[in-house]
């Protein structure tokens, strides 16, 4: 089960600057667990298809952000509009986010980066605990 917030995938975090979700997505100890640590057959399969998945973005990188254009174009969508997101702001992070200006031959190495960078965040475990003593959401 795989849960995306389109928010977050256009740069859009809670707390914005502040935010305590400063990992590039969650990979909680549950997850890790589920998969066998970092060192279970199901980790290394997991980082094999984030990094051809994150290839293949790359790869129609064009569409996407064409996509993106077009749902940015008159919104009212808190992610696309405002000093923060608006005027192309959100487009130029999600190209950033797709990595287009880094060289083919090290896209596998950056992507296993953000998977381990990932890896039981500091940063989502406090939120999550955040979030729990203050709206009793559970991760």
């Amino acid at each position: 089960l795989i849960f995306i917030d389109f928010g977050f995938a256009m740069g859009m975090a809670p707390g914005h600057e502040f935010s305590l979700e400063q990992a590039p997505f969650k990979l909680t100890a549950e997850y890790m667990e589920l998969m066998g640590g970092e060192k279970g057959e199901c980790f290394a399969e997991f980082k094999r298809l984030f990094v051809a998945g994150f290839e293949a973005a790359r790869s129609h990188s064009q569409i996407a952000m064409g996509l993106v254009e077009i749902m940015m174009y008159k919104s009212n969508y808190p992610c696309f509009s405002g000093s923060r997101y608006g005027y192309g702001i959100a487009l130029k992070r999600f190209e950033n986010r797709l990595m287009l200006s880094v060289p083919d031959n090290q896209v596998k190495r950056k992507a296993e980066k953000l998977v381990l960078h990932s890896v039981c965040h500091t940063g989502t475990l406090l939120y999550d605990k955040f979030q729990l003593s203050t709206n009793g959401i559970l991760p």
